[in-house]
């Protein structure tokens, strides 16, 4: 039986999913400063290179597996899925994005990359984010209060911090496409197609 060279299944794309899982578990569970009141991580940085350089189907893959595997070998909290929707969301808009606009070459890298990954953090950050959290605190924890008052201290919560982390993760990933994209990983790619 012959395998389809061209399927997100692949060897090689297995290999670089598996990577930029190991990758966002480090950064998600390990190198993030968290307290109460906020948390600062690039956890997002390698589900957009996911997105981005696999496409929207692997970004997903990368970000479910990352987020349950991280939550299983950290051992804090529980596997809540919906707090799955942020990361999965994240990492299928920068797929997405790609998809629809690297045709745009200097276009795409210059500008509408770094775009796309600003408004994907936005949306994974103060939509998805705050209201999986807050179905997390109704369902799980217990939280009194009714959940557009814990949303709205959550998104309050999260300004301290979010403008500055999406920032430099969209500068990160910047730089890291720049870097890798066209001396690695478009090598690696080109090779699932031949």
């Amino acid at each position: 039986m012959k395998r389809n060279q061209h399927s997100i299944l692949n060897t090689r794309n297995l290999v670089m999913m598996a990577i930029l899982v190991a990758i966002q578990i480090i950064l998600a569970r390990y190198l993030s400063i968290q307290s109460e009141m906020f948390r600062i991580s690039f956890e997002t940085i390698p589900l957009a290179l996911a997105g981005i350089w696999l496409g929207p189907a692997s970004g997903a893959i990368v970000a479910l597996v990352a987020d349950i595997l991280g939550t299983v070998l950290s051992g804090i909290g529980l596997y809540f899925p919906p707090l799955s929707l942020g990361p999965v969301t994240f990492a299928v808009l920068c797929g997405l994005g790609a998809k629809l606009f690297r045709r745009y070459q200097r276009t795409w890298e210059y500008v509408l990359m770094p775009v796309t990954v600003t408004l994907a953090g936005i949306i994974n950050s103060f939509v998805v984010g705050v209201a999986a959290f807050v179905w997390y605190q109704i369902a799980v924890m217990g939280t009194e209060g009714s959940f557009w008052s814990l949303a709205a201290i959550n998104f309050a919560s999260r300004l301290t911090t979010k403008p500055l982390t999406i920032l430099v993760s969209t500068l990160l990933v910047f730089v890291i496409n720049r870097a890798a994209y066209r001396p690695v990983v478009s090598r690696i790619l080109a090779r699932n197609r031949a």
